[in-house]
Parts: C-alpha cells; structure tokens; sequence
C-alpha cells in the first residue's frame, strides 16, 4: 500500500470490510435488496437509473428488485416532481423503519473486530470516519 494514494488505500480497505462483514440474507430480504434499501434517501427519492448506477447492476436487475421491495412495502414509485417523465424510487414508512432498524454489517462480527482495536483507536477510528462523512457531504 506504500505506493498508493490514501483514496485508494481507504478503497481496499473499505472493499475488504464490505466483504468480510456483510449481514446475512434473512427470511425476508435479501444482502441485495437490504443494500438497494439502504441506499435510497430517506428524506426524497432517487431515479431508478441513479440508484442502478449507484449499486453498480443492470438497470433492468434494479428495477425488478424495487418491484419486489415495492409489492413487500418497503418501497413505492411516483413520477418526479421535477421531471415528470422520471421515476423517483421512494422509502414507504416500512421502508423507513427497517432501514432505521437493519445494517448492512453483521453488527456482531464489527462488534468483535472493534474489540480486539485499543480504545484509543476506536475513537480515533469513529472520529475520523464521522469526519470523513461529514466532509463528504458538505
């Protein structure tokens, strides 16, 4: 990693935790759909052509999980206030509530591999990350 710029090294590293820490399918979502989820803001919705992207699928393969989500009631459709002709994916209240409740992560294996850090280094971890996000969005 010597020779990588720090975005990449944050890439790898965040690629390894993705794949050693993801939550397990259960009995009624999917790790696919949970993602899909996830990443649909809460607060407005998303074209389905910017959610596919975003997830790095087929549109066609986001558009029949959405209409799955959407027939559970995680999810409805509407057209787009500001452009009529789109599509915005939109979180239900149940939508809203299991996001609230779920994670991504299998909290329990993150849980145990933030133990085995120092404290010091769990606080710096979490400051930096909370840091990160927040120079991210503004």
């Amino acid at each position: 990693m010597a020779n990588q710029s720090q975005a990449e090294q944050f890439d790898q590293l965040y690629g390894r935790l993705w794949r050693v820490l993801p939550k397990a399918d259960t009995d009624d979502l999917s790790q696919h759909e949970r993602q899909l989820l996830h990443h649909v803001p809460a607060e407005k919705g998303i074209p389905l052509g910017v959610l596919a992207r975003h997830l790095g699928m087929p549109k066609s393969s986001a558009s029949e999980q959405v209409k799955s989500l959407e027939r559970r009631g995680f999810l409805t459709r509407h057209r787009d206030p500001e452009d009529e002709r789109q599509l915005s994916i939109v979180l239900t209240d149940a939508g809203v509530a299991r996001v609230r409740q779920d994670s991504v992560l299998d909290l329990v294996r993150l849980a145990a591999a933030l133990k085995k850090v120092s404290a010091e280094d769990r606080r710096a971890l979490l400051t930096g990350l909370e840091r990160l996000a927040a120079a991210a969005d503004g």
